[in-house]
Formats: C-alpha cells, sequence, structure tokens
C-alpha cells in the first residue's frame, strides 16, 4: 500500500541523557518514524473485527501484524516488555530485521476487547529504546502510579492524599479542582479510589481499558485529561513512562506486592516511589502510537473510496519531538 503523509512536528522539553552528554544513537535517522510503519500495520489489521465481538482474533491479527512489520523494519530488537496474553511478540523474542539494535515495549493492541464491542480508546503502540535502556524492576505484577502533565512537574506526591495532589495540580494549572478531569480504569479495586477523587469535586473519566492510554493522555495537551491514577500492570507502566517522558510529563509509580512471593522479590524496596527518570531511564526514547477505534488520545481508523487513514503520534526524546501524523494508505 503507498501512503502519502501529513503532520507537524511541535517540540517539547525532555530531560537529558542520564550523565549528561549525547544520545550514543546521535546521527542516525529518527526511529520514531520508522515504528510509526508498525503501529500502523497493527491498527489497520484489526478493522475487519470491529464490533464483532472476538478479542481473541483482535488480538492474534495485531500481534502477527506487528511482529510482520518488525520484521520488514531496519531493526534488530529483543521484546523486553510486552502483556502476557501477547503470544505474536512475547517477553525475550528477538526480531532480526535489520542492523539498529533496539529494546521493545511492543503492546499490538490495547483494548482488544474494545475493538471486539466496538467500544472507544483502542491503541497500538510500540516504544524502542537502547539495549538496556528500559528500566529493570522487581518482577511485580501491578503499580500504584499516578500521571500529570508537563505544568505538575513536582507536584505529585504519592505518600500524601489524592485532595492534597489534585489541589497540587489545579494550582499548577490555575484552575479549580472542580475543573479536573481525572482518569482511572473501571476496577472493583478502584471503587475507593473512585469515591476519593469524587469527594474533591474534581471530574471522573472512567475507561473499561487503556492503562497505557489514559496515562498518555494526562500528560498530552487537549485531551481532557488531567491526571490518570490507580492500579496498573508493570509492563504497561513501563511502556506509558517512555511516553511521558518524551510529553515532559510528571509520573509517580509504587509497586505492590500482591503476596509473600512478591513481598520477598521487593525487600527494602516495598515502599520505594519511582520517579520518571527511574521508570523511563533510556538515553535515547522512541515511540509511536496508532489510534484503532478512537478516542481522547487519537482519532481511529477511517475509511474511503480505496483508502484507509489511520492518526497516530510519533514522539522522540533525543530529537524532542511529538509529531501528530495522518496517513492515508491507498488500496490496490
Amino acid at each position: 500500500m503507498e501512503q502519502q503523509r501529513s503532520g507537524m512536528a511541535s517540540f517539547e522539553p525532555a530531560p537529558s541523557p542520564p550523565g549528561g552528554g549525547t544520545s550514543p544513537q546521535a546521527g542516525k535517522r529518527e526511529l520514531s518514524l520508522e515504528l510509526v510503519h508498525v503501529t500502523e500495520a497493527a491498527a489497520l489489521v484489526c478493522a475487519p473485527f470491529l464490533g464483532k465481538g472476538d478479542p481473541d482474533r483482535v488480538s492474534e491479527a495485531a500481534g502477527a501484524a506487528m511482529r510482520d512489520a518488525l520484521e520488514g523494519s531496519m531493526l534488530t530488537g529483543t521484546v523486553v516488555l510486552s502483556p502476557r496474553h501477547q503470544t505474536h511478540l512475547p517477553h525475550g523474542m528477538v526480531i532480526t530485521g535489520g542492523d539498529r539494535k533496539v529494546d521493545l515495549g511492543a503492546y499490538a493492541v490495547e483494548g482488544a476487547s474494545q475493538v471486539a464491542r466496538g467500544h472507544i480508546n483502542s491503541v497500538s503502540t510500540v516504544v524502542a529504546v537502547e539495549p538496556g535502556g528500559f528500566a529493570r524492576l522487581p518482577a511485580i505484577a501491578q503499580v500504584e502510579k499516578f500521571v500529570a502533565g508537563p505544568g505538575a512537574r513536582g507536584a505529585l506526591d504519592l505518600d500524601d492524599s489524592i485532595a492534597d495532589n489534585l489541589r497540587r495540580i489545579a494550582f499548577a494549572h490555575n484552575v479549580r479542582v472542580q475543573d479536573l478531569t481525572v482518569a482511572i480504569l473501571e476496577r472493583p479495586r478502584h471503587q475507593e479510589l473512585i469515591a476519593e477523587v469524587a469527594a474533591t469535586g474534581a471530574r471522573i473519566r472512567t475507561l473499561e481499558e487503556g492503562d497505557f492510554a489514559s496515562s498518555v493522555m494526562a500528560a498530552l495537551p487537549g485531551t481532557g485529561i488531567d491526571a490518570a491514577i490507580g492500579i496498573g500492570d508493570l509492563h504497561a507502566t513501563l511502556i506509558a513512562a517512555c511516553a511521558v517522558r518524551c510529553l515532559g510529563g510528571e509520573f509517580l509509580a509504587r509497586l505492590l506486592p500482591r503476596n509473600d512471593e512478591e513481598k520477598g522479590l521487593l525487600g527494602d524496596a516495598a515502599s520505594h516511589v519511582y520517579s520518571l527518570a527511574e521508570l523511563a531511564p533510556a538515553a535515547d526514547i522512541a515511540v509511536a502510537i496508532s489510534g484503532v477505534t478512537g478516542g481522547p488520545l487519537l482519532p481511529g481508523l477511517s475509511f474511503g473510496s480505496g483508502y484507509a487513514e489511520t492518526a497516530s503520534l510519533v514522539m522522540s526524546s533525543r530529537h524532542a519531538t511529538v509529531r501528530h501524523l495522518t496517513t492515508r494508505h491507498h488500496r490496490a
């Protein structure tokens, strides 16, 4: 399929590589612009399954398409972060596509059930960093997180109350707490959290799916989401932290052990709050996100006579860019 692209590049402040100096990838082509082909491929194959009620086929098709696109790229990558149910791109899989070596965080489709039911907020995501660039945290499945945009840098404290955190975010934005909107996944474990946020007067956007997407929405201006909080998956949290770093947002997280075995893995770090620099320590982060069913983060797939159209976010920490791309894929 031939492609026509249009997009605007905008600069967002991003932290310098750890230790200062230049990235070891300096001088190379912008990796994020290659990754977007991968997320577009995964998004496009989801289209026939929209509203058909079969999330397993959605995951299967998107995973296979993402793997094929990676294998056809100029990258040799190891999948370091991926959802547990993602069979086509499992943890530890090596992609041998080219001469540029990276570690990958691959989420072929977040919200396969959303696609199957015809609901919003499903996206396809891939993150690439230099080998060894992802955070190495204890293997604890669940993470407590609090995410906000660039204006809230330094305003979050996981040891403080929800009310005080939201007051500081509101102060940073020069608005009232009642003017804020907080994204929370609709889960039984979040019932008390939702009640606590409601008591502050802030608005609540409950999401059926979107552990990754909600974090990016909180860090990206214009989505209508000012913060994302709750308990999520470790791999989704680390992938999201990479995107939030590119966006210049704020992200704090704490590991939540579920049993004695996981408590033993944590040891002295049981109460440690991880900063964004710890969650996304790579010197060079490239992120591509393509919308599947649409929502506050990105428009979904659309179709016309002889073409399909995708909307994507393409980010680079090294280049300090955030691009919004609309791609028209012409079909023979």
